[in-house]
């Protein structure tokens, strides 16, 4: 593995003195994992592939709560597919550690048409930065850009409790569109406690046939019971026209058992007038209420609204 004088030189800025006295566990600890930022949908018990929609009637797996799955699947693609890059690179020991830094770097795998380097550093107790750049595989460093980097504290062997970090998505899928399908910006953040687990992913700038918004906010709070609520903001192209973009709102909440409601809104585009769904779910993913409102000013409903497990949507 090739050691450069990049890596002589951050050694001695660190402040080394001759010997490698930093712990390269201690650094790892300050790196978000794709466990870190997962977005959870209701219960880890539910159906593994809910990718298409449902049959509309009462019993049938609810159309909503497949929404729910399949959202937070495509972004826990995107978000772990930045973050499992950094977890490649620290599979291999690093090539320089000083007390409050260490280095990987240039690493490729064999088959990749990329190299990366990473540098995390310790700016104090439990708390670290870190950045990954990448280059084509055959170019010199002078060609390294910054794919990722943010900063983290409550460092600790599952992870760090709190961070956040932003992805340049667009230079990834430039350098290697294979392994990077998705076009556009990432930024994300978390925080973790015994009780909860608290996650938020702006998306920007989307390129289509990612089968996500062209732009999308998302927030999930997954409780310690089993009980979450997830938020998701998107402008994308949702109904109709591919040519017309709408604006979707997605608010789902669900209990300890996995019963759960999610509402809907979709305005602009093929949808001028606006349209609503309101649909509620029981403990084994059947929907058990659905009310619908239409473009053209329609009601429809199914089900009886006291077999929901809240009462009002989240806000």
């Amino acid at each position: 593995m090739r050691r450069g004088p990049w890596f002589a030189m951050l050694v001695c800025t660190a402040g080394c003195s001759g010997g490698e006295s930093g712990s390269t566990e201690s650094f790892l600890t300050g790196l978000p994992s794709r466990q870190t930022l997962e977005v959870t949908a209701p219960s880890a018990a539910a159906p593994a592939a809910l990718t298409s929609r449902s049959a509309e009637q009462l019993g049938q797996t609810a159309d909503l709560y497949v929404l729910t799955r399949k959202v937070t699947s495509d972004v826990n693609g995107i978000v772990g597919s930045a973050l499992d890059t950094l977890g490649a690179i620290t599979h291999s020991p690093p090539d320089a550690v000083a007390p409050d830094m260490a280095a990987w770097g240039p690493l490729t795998d064999a088959l990749s048409p990329v190299a990366g380097r990473l540098v995390v550093q310790r700016v104090g107790p439990g708390a670290f930065t870190f950045r990954l750049d990448l280059r084509p595989r055959a170019a010199p460093d002078s060609k390294f850009e910054t794919f990722l980097q943010g900063a983290s504290s409550g460092a600790r062997p599952a992870g760090p409790s709190d961070g956040s970090f932003s992805a340049d998505l667009s230079l990834a899928h430039r350098l290697d569109p294979v392994a990077n399908p998705s076009d556009g910006q990432l930024v994300a953040g978390w925080t973790i406690r015994p009780d909860q687990r608290e996650v938020h992913v702006h998306l920007a700038d989307l390129q289509p046939g990612t089968e996500l918004a062209s732009t999308a906010e998302l927030g999930s709070v997954r409780l310690a019971d089993g009980s979450g609520e997830l938020g998701v903001d998107v402008h994308a192209n949702l109904v109709g026209d591919p040519a017309l973009l709408e604006t979707g709102r997605v608010r789902s909440r669900w209990a300890p058992s996995g019963a759960g409601r999610a509402d809907v809104e979709v305005h602009d585009g093929d949808a001028p007038n606006g349209a609503m769904i309101t649909e509620c779910w029981d403990a084994s993913f059947a929907q058990v209420y659905a009310l619908g409102t239409a473009p053209d000013g329609g009601v429809a409903s199914e089900g009886e609204v006291s077999a929901c497990a809240f009462s009002d949507p989240l806000r």
